[in-house]
């Protein structure tokens, strides 16, 4: 039976999301959307008069990128926390093609994401930065305004001027409706309208104030590489005690006769390890060290999730054929041919 025509669309447009971001990570495309940003509003002053009109196209697209991006960006980021991106994603259905298509590796879970997320105002933008932060906060969050306000510490005329922004931000997005869909031809830059790099200046303030209230998590105990009490050295001895017991881990599931095998193996995945992080932190000019022990506690995860599965196999294929059968059969073929 063939695949709908519909269901061929959607994984086009995943495997597209796949493709463009190149290998760089869905963060690094949230940033790119910023940047896209700063790019209008550096572009605006000699695009002609015709086209500046879609300034505001460029604004909404960005922001929905930027929105889109940081939500396939925690699929990366929080692949050790199944139980909150199900409750993030959980508006998110995919048919089984694509979840066939996902595990093998034509794309992942975060470019599924990343086609599955849209936003056509302000008011959705909102809602789905709310959600964002109340998930992995766990507790209800209002985005912007419960960081925020936290800043300005109640100043009622910093308020009235994020408030501000804020209503020029949605009037942007309902300018840009009706341009799109040809109900006001002129677009929005008429005399008495808002002026267009004032709304760059506002969507650069909503994504900085989303990227801050993000830093902020990530940096939280519930999800730091490092924790509140240890040091950046701590941290490491920390995670590479966790990984020598991923290892102490497999051993116990090991047949004996697999242990200098396995101690080859731990040698070599520590060398591994720290060369990739240099290799990762080359591409900087200065505090490469610093850099390289960064990308080490970031990627911890990756490490766990590889060794835990190294040891359901080991104990799966040990189960299945344990070496001492493994040599009785051997000894029973070696008599028969003998008697041969």
């Amino acid at each position: 039976m063939s695949k709908s025509p519909k269901r061929l669309a959607s994984q086009q447009k995943i495997a597209e999301f796949a493709k463009r971001r190149g290998g760089a990570s869905y963060h690094d495309a949230a940033g790119a959307a910023e940047e896209r940003l700063w790019q209008l509003k550096e572009d605006y002053a000699n695009a002609p008069a015709s086209y500046r009109k879609y300034l505001l196209v460029g604004i909404c697209t960005c922001l929905e990128s930027h929105i889109r991006y940081f939500y396939a960006a925690a699929a990366e980021v929080f692949d050790d926390f199944p139980d909150m991106l199900r409750e993030l994603y959980k508006d998110i259905h995919v048919d089984t093609d694509t979840l066939i298509s996902a595990t093998t590796k034509t794309f992942g879970l975060a470019d599924i994401v990343a086609a599955n997320i849209s936003v056509s105002s302000l008011a959705a933008y909102r809602d789905r930065a709310c959600h964002f932060f109340t998930v992995l906060l766990g507790k209800p969050h209002d985005f912007p305004w419960d960081s925020v306000n936290i800043h300005t510490d109640g100043d009622i005329s910093l308020n009235k001027e994020y408030a501000a922004k804020l209503d020029r931000l949605e009037r942007v997005f309902d300018a840009r409706h009706k341009l799109i869909h040809e109900t006001d031809v002129l677009g929005f830059l008429k005399d008495s309208d808002d002026d267009p790099l004032q709304c760059v200046e506002d969507a650069l303030w909503l994504t900085s104030q989303f990227e801050i209230q993000y830093s902020d998590v990530l940096i939280s105990p519930k999800y730091g590489s490092i924790k509140d009490n240890e040091s950046t050295d701590e941290a490491v001895q920390r995670v590479c005690a966790e990984i020598e017991g991923a290892f102490d881990h497999i051993k116990a599931q090991c047949d004996d006769r697999q242990h200098t095998s396995l101690d080859k193996l731990k040698t070599a995945f520590f060398q591994y390890l720290w060369a990739r992080c240099d290799f990762l932190a080359s591409v900087f000019i200065v505090k490469q060290s610093e850099w390289a022990t960064a990308q080490f506690l970031d990627l911890a995860h990756e490490y766990k999730n590889m060794l835990a599965d190294l040891a359901f196999k080991q104990t799966y294929l040990l189960s299945k054929y344990p070496i001492d059968e493994q040599e009785a059969d051997l000894l029973d073929m070696t008599k028969e041919d003998g008697g041969a």
